[in-house]
């Protein structure tokens, strides 16, 4: 069958790492999807213009008020966790056109899926209220300690949260945060450029976090896998290097935004989720946190995850009443994301590899960052392993650009559209991808300047 041409091993090799027509019409859907990406919030803006003036004509009108057929396009356009599913149907097309129907759906179904499948599972079980309040109460304990304050959180959640993920997995880890922050910082109506200076910090600490183990993260746990890294490896390479540069970053953002924090506002009373009465008894707690933890030992295992999961489901039915009311729209569309950039990222590897096949040291970190922000770092790791030849030296340049990239835009980074999803109401206009790129632009070159000044391989000194 034709298929084999495209099939993922094959593009990467030498032999069919050409240009050709239909590898140039795939990567131009896939710069589409990724403008499309960037140009989000100018759909949403244009969908509200229209739904005004829509409204102000259905005033008038007597009997049921009709919607506007245009301004919800607009909005359903706005929606970025769609965008990459969207734009997978002029891929099908074209795919069908050079190959037929039938290598489509085999090419579909040779995909993995297991990352999105597995963020969609841990981020609804981690924004559960026994979970949450668990993950409050620990964060408290560290926020008192510094009094307590909404600076005291902000410390607190930018610097045990990443780390956390490296434990939990960052999708879980990256929930709570997000939530947590919620109800600490952004109900208090933050200035704007304390919004994004938030934003862009959690998305780079949570991309370097996950370094500090070799099974949370999936671009530690790709690279580890065709690599042999091992836990040790990952901590001795990377975990005081990241832990140190998280604090510096902390530090750091923490002094030029102290007058933004002074004039944070009362909170406008509102929930994040209506709160249950009566206290969570122990056993409740015990039990979501013996699935959780069973749950991220056995990411890798779709029909134990999925399996459990819909255990979890009728637990959580029986316990209602110590529960938040479960809403699954926002796990699945950014499970959808996800899975979009896994059918499109399959079919990027024949100009990423020449790319990233004969450069040095240096170019090798900024290649890895500049990729990373447009291909989300994990498919650019997978791609990686596929590069038979490269020195340990190259391998720590690659792995360094690719994490310190991971809060530049939304797609960096697989947890990063969690964060967006939880976040996004808080921003009037929605999230500026050009806003979010300077919020993260300074961690990232602190992360880039720690890495490549002090590396840590063996023979890179």
């Amino acid at each position: 069958m034709m298929f084999l041409e495209i099939e993922l091993p094959a593009i990467l090799s030498s032999e069919v790492a050409a240009a050709t027509p239909f590898r140039i019409l795939t990567l131009l859907i896939f710069a589409a999807a990724v403008i499309h990406t960037l140009m989000a919030n100018h759909f949403t803006s244009l969908a509200k213009k229209v739904d005004s003036a829509h409204a102000r004509k259905e005033r008038g009108r007597k009997g049921p008020k009709k919607v506007s057929f245009f301004a919800e396009t607009l909005y359903f356009l706005g929606e970025v966790e769609i965008i990459f599913a969207l734009w997978v149907v002029p891929l099908v097309i074209v795919i069908t056109s050079f190959y037929g129907w039938d290598d489509v759906i085999q090419y579909l179904n040779s995909r993995i899926y297991v990352e999105p499948f597995f963020i969609v599972v841990v981020m609804s079980l981690a924004s559960t209220r026994p979970i949450i309040k668990m993950a409050e109460k620990g964060m408290k304990a560290v926020a008192n300690l510094f009094g307590g304050s909404t600076k005291a959180w902000w410390l607190a959640l930018l610097t045990i949260g990443p780390i956390l993920g490296s434990l939990i997995t960052e999708a879980a880890a990256m929930t709570i945060t997000a939530l947590l922050f919620k109800e600490k910082l952004f109900e208090q109506s933050p200035s704007k450029r304390l919004a994004y200076a938030t934003l862009g910090v959690m998305f780079v600490h949570f991309s370097v976090g996950g370094l500090l183990t070799n099974f949370a993260a999936p671009p530690a746990l790709t690279l580890s896998r065709c690599w042999n890294w091992e836990l040790s490896d990952f901590f001795s390479q990377f975990g005081m290097r990241v832990i140190i540069g998280i604090l510096i970053v902390n530090a750091l953002y923490f002094f030029f935004l102290r007058k933004d924090f002074d004039h944070l506002k009362p909170a406008r009373g509102e929930k994040v989720n209506e709160e249950p009465h009566g206290a969570i008894p122990f056993w409740v707690t015990a039990v979501h946190l013996v699935l959780l933890v069973w749950i991220v030992m056995m990411a890798h295992y779709p029909p134990v995850f999925l399996g459990s999961y819909l255990l979890f489901l009728g637990f959580h039915q029986a316990t209602r009443h110590h529960q938040y009311a479960l809403n699954l729209k926002r796990p699945l569309m950014v499970g959808l994301f996800l899975a979009g950039l896994v059918i499109h990222g399959g079919f990027q590897g024949w100009w990423i590899k020449p790319l990233l096949g004969d450069l040095g040291f240096g170019a090798m970190m900024l290649s890895g960052t500049i990729l990373t922000a447009f291909n989300e770092n994990t498919t650019v790791a997978y791609l990686a392993c596929f590069l038979d030849d490269l020195s340990p030296r190259l391998q720590y340049a690659l792995v360094s650009g690719l994490v310190a990239g991971g809060g530049l835009t939304i797609i960096a980074h697989a947890p990063n559209p969690i964060g967006r999803a939880l976040l996004q109401p808080y921003f009037k206009k929605g999230i500026s991808p050009w806003n979010l790129f300077l919020g993260a632009l300074i961690p990232t070159l602190i992360f880039l300047s720690i890495f490549y000044f002090f590396p840590a391989i063996k023979g890179i000194s």
